[in-house]
Parts: structure tokens; sequence; C-alpha cells
């Protein structure tokens, strides 16, 4: 973790000791107790108990994602419309993980090749026939320009 110090004070790293349960819900903002080195410059200007800001590396990996609106709720569980070979459609429950942007994670029901409704899918049921479309393309810049 890199933590800055609102004094001002130069960027120190540390190690992430504990993470608070809850995030206050009107200023987003969370308690993470962080473990820093103790014999450096940097860390003389960094006091107990003083408010900083941090950034955290949480890594990465790969991971099946879908856009958000891919994903239908309903009675407390998270779907998604599956499109079969005749157009129809199968509901079909998924685990979710993060979300980042308008992209979410699929941790489970769900093979990475099936082809799902990617919106509007609160508005069909298990059975329902679909046209199925192909994405549109991204927009090729002009030649020249």
């Amino acid at each position: 973790a890199s933590v800055a110090a609102t004094s001002g004070a130069a960027p120190v790293t540390g190690k992430v000791r504990m993470v608070a349960p809850t995030v206050d819900a009107q200023t987003r903002n969370g308690i993470v107790y962080v473990d820093l080195v103790t014999s450096t410059k940097e860390t003389s200007e960094v006091k107990a108990g003083m408010f900083a800001r941090g950034e955290f590396d949480v890594g990465s990996s790969d991971a099946l994602t879908l856009p958000q609106s891919a994903v239908v709720l309903r009675d407390g569980f998270s779907y998604v419309l599956k499109v079969g070979p005749d157009a129809k459609v199968t509901q079909a429950k998924v685990g979710v993980g993060r979300r980042v942007g308008d992209r979410i994670e699929i941790t489970s029901g769900l093979d990475a090749s099936a082809k799902v409704v990617a919106a509007g899918g609160g508005f069909l049921s298990d059975g329902d026939t679909v046209k199925v479309v192909d994405a549109p393309a991204a927009a090729k810049p002009a030649a020249g320009k």
C-alpha cells in the first residue's frame, strides 16, 4: 500500500494489516489499518492517528465479465438469460463478484462461450424467443485523419 498523509508528507509504503468491514454510505470512506516502515525519513513526518489517503494494489486476475445490464436481479439472486441455438432464452442463476465500471464479474454458473442477452433481460421470461443481432462494430477512424 502507498499512503500519503494529508499534512503533505512524502508518500510511504506499508502493509495492510486489517480492513474495517463497513464503508460509510454517504462519504464512501472506510478504515484500513496499514503497518508502516518505522525507520525511514519519510515515516518520521507521519504520526500515529493521522488521517491519510492511500492507494492499494489489489492485483489482477483473468475473469469472465459481462455488462452489468446483462445481469438481472430476481428474488434476491443474480441471473443471466442465455440464448440457445433455437433463439429461445433460458434463465441461468450466476454468482457475481467484483464490479468495475460497467462490467460485472461472473464467478459461477456460466460458460465463457455462452451467448447471453446483453440488455433488456428484465423484460424477458424463460422460453421467450429473441432475434439475435451482432454487437455493433467499433467505429473506424476516417482515412487520413
